[in-house]
């Protein structure tokens, strides 16, 4: 039976990803880019997901690098490989909250069934914290969550249009980051830049 199995494993695994609620950027002319750190251990960890089925944080952070540089005018921050001495400056800490254990048990058991038995899962979570400094002085701290829904069933090519939203394919989810997961981390960015416009942070 696994056997037969084999040819639909690979698409049993389908994402949706949430966009934060975005506010309106305030552009007052020329746009002075934020310089954004992210510590070297947060983008060289290459340890696996710690929970079965989750995107590692180390390769979210990766896709998060990559992404950033081409997006800086209109996100409204820079990446920069050490903190600035003078001025303002952002740091950015990402983490993957850990799954209730009903999560965790049925999607064991749906792998233990090879699948066939559905699991659904609408508590997917990374976690972005955002300290501001100014003159290395801490300032404020933001914190933002991306949500995320996953569905693993064996037969999910054909459930995935009767279901509401935008869901994307992955044949492995432990490597592969879905794109609308990397669109949700990078939108944070323009939360975090109205945010501190408001806060009368950032110009």
């Amino acid at each position: 039976m696994a056997l037969a199995l084999l040819p639909f494993l690979s698409a049993c695994f389908a994402s949706s990803w949430s966009l934060p609620a975005s506010q309106a950027v305030q552009n007052k002319g020329l746009v002075t880019l934020i310089p954004l750190y992210i510590p070297d251990y947060l983008k060289n960890d290459q340890r696996p997901s710690p929970y079965l089925y989750q995107p590692p944080p180390g390769s979210v952070i990766s896709q998060f690098v990559t992404r950033t540089p081409n997006q800086e005018q209109a996100l409204g921050f820079r990446l920069v490989s050490e903190p600035s001495d003078k001025g303002t400056f952002c740091t950015l800490y990402l983490r993957l909250l850990e799954p209730s254990t009903a999560t965790q048990l049925s999607s064991l058991l749906s792998m233990l069934t090879y699948f066939l038995l559905p699991t659904y899962s609408g508590s997917m979570t990374f976690e972005l914290t955002y300290d501001v400094f100014s003159d290395t002085h801490f300032v404020r701290q933001y914190r933002y969550q991306v949500h995320g829904k996953r569905l693993i069933w064996l037969f999910m090519p054909f459930a995935v249009p009767f279901m509401s939203g935008y869901w994307e394919p992955t044949i492995q989810p432990q490597v592969e980051i879905p794109d609308g997961l990397t669109q949700g981390l990078l939108s944070t960015l323009a939360q975090l830049k109205a945010d501190g416009q408001r806060d009368g942070l950032f110009k």
